[in-house]
């Protein structure tokens, strides 16, 4: 799961409810996007981005499937929510097979998505 937090300004102050504050485009199911995606959550981690991507959404029949073309991930499920939530899964199974291997384990093609989650990647910590 992903999750981006919208900065909290003076010409939007917060409001007492029981939500969890005010989530901008948090790939979690508190509020589900697709765009301009900050973090992803998932496999008890927080991957940081160094910038916003933008997730693919499709539908085929009665699946929906959600993607990040620039390293050919892809989620699916029944509806969005699912499919997110597998993208999510996919993504933090393809950064720690990849991007915490060694190079000498890899091959070109694997180094490359390596170098390509890295370059997409500031941060990791717990979640």
């Amino acid at each position: 799961m992903a999750r981006i937090a919208r900065p909290m300004t003076t010409e939007t102050p917060r409001t007492r409810t029981n939500r969890l504050g005010r989530l901008r485009n948090p790939v979690t199911f508190a509020e589900n996007v697709t765009r301009a995606v900050q973090q992803i959550v998932a496999g008890g981690r927080r991957y940081h981005l160094r910038e916003p991507i933008d997730l693919t959404v499709r539908h085929s029949g009665p699946y929906s499937f959600v993607g990040y073309t620039q390293l050919a991930i892809e989620g699916y499920g029944k509806d969005e929510d699912e499919a997110l939530e597998s993208f999510t899964d996919v993504f933090s199974a393809t950064w720690k097979a990849y991007a915490e291997e060694e190079d000498s384990r890899l091959s070109g093609d694997a180094i490359e998505l390596k170098r390509r989650l890295r370059d997409l990647v500031d941060a990791v910590e717990p979640a």
